[in-house]
């Protein structure tokens, strides 16, 4: 009899050990699943007349009168991401507002057949046709398809002949060439995924030995997220291992600019909510490593893309019994700048968004 007993309160253990188990799983997946709805809310209480407001300080209370249309971009087209993630068409909506209003600054090109866009005061640059292309196929237009074959031809006109890209429309200066490139061509990637036209993966493809040697000259980790994004996607397509290689190389690089201890895992995330932006590359990296036979290395950018997105996690607003509705779900910026600004939310809910739909989170 006794016997029986114990083996019943050792069942019940055991039970219980289990349902304990599942249920810290399910809560720390609705952490992470709450943060990603959390960011985007911050979206949907700092809109201006317009579209967005580009920062806001919850100490002061104060948005920022200035604005950066090209991150303001950016946040459009993760805004409609997340429209689609969470099924939540308050999203899709306001990805739509936000077109509607930089749809204004359009400016066709007759001769030359494409279209970019214009900021009064501003040069025309090669980040925001990328945007607006990512932007785009997040949404319906009615001219959706004539706008992305159109936008998609400004960023063909600016590569060169040794495949680099020109980053600004009607000059031969270049600047911003560790980001405006990188956004073109995962936006052109992005884009031959919708409609398969052979002359944007050409692009692509005539681009990367120009950026694998400039990167490999110029290592930095500004560079790394957006390049990554895009030849993972060229990967897919042409399963030309070069191009694997490289993103893993990229993502190397980036553990090592987090690893003062020479492990994998307990990494210097001191930099604050840039680390969304450097999360983003190492998903793709992670990502493609399961194509691979390589645990180890897929196992380092697990235990960095987790802990980055922790660390990320304790800069969030998740309540708001100090400080107002507008600071809800916004990342600051780090511990001594609490200002929120819409780059770093936007990159901080794609980082975690990704990282989750890869299975990363709450296991």
């Amino acid at each position: 009899m006794k016997v029986k007993k114990i083996e019943i309160v050792l069942v019940l253990f055991l039970l219980s050990a289990l349902i304990a188990g599942v249920l810290l799983s399910v809560f720390e997946k609705n952490q992470y699943l709450r943060s990603i709805e959390l960011g985007g809310e911050w979206f949907l209480n700092n809109q201006d007349e317009n579209f967005l407001h580009y920062t806001y300080n919850p100490i002061t209370q104060e948005h920022s009168t200035d604005h950066h249309p090209l991150r303001e971009m950016a946040s459009m087209w993760v805004i409609g991401e997340l429209g689609i993630f969470l099924e939540d068409e308050r999203y899709s909506d306001l990805t739509r507002r936000g077109f509607d209003y930089f749809e204004a600054y359009f400016s066709y090109d007759e001769e030359n057949d494409f279209y970019f866009v214009q900021i009064p005061g501003e040069e025309p640059i090669l980040g925001n046709s990328a945007f607006i292309i990512l932007s785009l196929l997040q949404i319906e237009h009615p001219k959706k398809d004539f706008y992305l074959e159109k936008f998609a031809n400004g960023i063909m006109f600016l590569q060169r002949d040794n495949g680099s890209l020109g980053t600004k429309f009607y000059s031969e200066e270049d600047g911003s060439e560790d980001y405006y490139p990188g956004e073109a061509l995962f936006a052109i990637m992005y884009l031959y995924e919708y409609d398969q036209n052979e002359e944007y993966l050409e692009t692509a493809t005539k681009a990367f030995p120009y950026y694998s040697d400039y990167w490999r000259g110029n290592n930095n980790t500004a560079f790394v997220p957006w390049q990554s994004r895009a030849y993972e996607k060229l990967y897919k397509v042409t399963k030309e291992e070069q191009l694997a290689e490289f993103v893993f190389e990229m993502n190397d690089y980036m553990l090592e600019q987090h690893n003062p201890n020479g492990v994998c895992s307990d990494f210097d995330f001191s930099k604050g909510s840039v680390t969304g932006v450097y999360a983003e590359g190492v998903n793709r990296a992670y990502s493609l490593s399961k194509s691979f036979d390589d645990s180890s290395r897929r196992k380092c950018y697990k235990n960095f893309i987790v802990e980055g997105m922790d660390a990320i996690i304790d800069l969030q607003v998740r309540n708001i019994s100090k400080y107002e509705l507008e600071a809800l779900g916004g990342i600051s910026q780090s511990t001594d700048n609490l200002t929120m600004r819409v780059d770093r939310n936007q990159h901080v809910v794609m980082a975690l968004i990704e990282a989750y739909e890869l299975g990363l989170l709450g296991e």
